[in-house]
């Protein structure tokens, strides 16, 4: 059960995500922030000594609900290939869901002006494929997967599931349907384990 203290947190986060979302992180300010959601620039202050602080601290926030969670989930009993395919297509809902779009175009806006970017980054889309990478490598020791730098088969494996979806995401096309989502991953599964997949 979350305290009074870390649900006002979370509630500052949610609004100012949503703000930055609407007005991108330049245009944003905290006394916006603070007549959205009531209250006084003093508490927002409290948690968050500067909008770099709450920009970042929203990315994380975002990374590790949705992007963490998909490479979490990767389980090491299923056979590689069933493990990858249900991999492909969480990630890919994670990837392509509204909040998570709202939040790459926020990293991508205030990436060249702070660290943010660069903390989501590492903190998120680059310590999950790291533990794709881990898996991998336990793959190819088991023999499910050919012999290879499972760095660059994570990398590779990257590029296929965001390759035909991202970009166009990204820009304002919307997203596929679920179904829609879920056949563009396993498109993506099935050109990787052709690669990687032992013969």
């Amino acid at each position: 059960m979350r305290s009074k203290s870390e649900e006002r947190r979370v509630q500052i986060m949610r609004v100012a995500a949503d703000t930055f979302s609407e007005l991108g992180v330049e245009n944003t300010t905290m006394s916006e922030i603070v007549a959205r959601m009531g209250g006084s620039k003093a508490t927002i202050y409290n948690y968050f000594p500067s909008k770099a602080d709450l920009v970042q601290a929203v990315l994380a926030r975002e990374s590790e609900l949705k992007l963490r969670q998909a490479f979490m989930a990767l389980d090491p009993d299923l056979p590689a290939g069933d493990a990858l395919h249900r991999f492909g297509r969480n990630y890919l809902l994670h990837l392509l869901s509204p909040d998570m779009v709202s939040v790459l175009r926020i990293a991508l806006q205030d990436g060249d002006r702070s660290d943010a970017g660069r903390v989501f980054y590492a903190t998120g889309p680059a310590a999950g494929w790291r533990l794709m990478q881990q898996y991998l490598e336990r793959q190819v020791a088991a023999g499910a997967i050919v012999r290879c730098d499972a760095r660059v088969a994570a990398m590779h494996l990257k590029g296929l599931l965001q390759g035909e979806l991202l970009d166009r995401t990204m820009l304002g096309e919307p997203a596929p349907l679920p179904a829609g989502i879920e056949a563009v991953a396993d498109r993506a599964i099935e050109v990787f384990l052709r690669a990687y997949a032992p013969r």
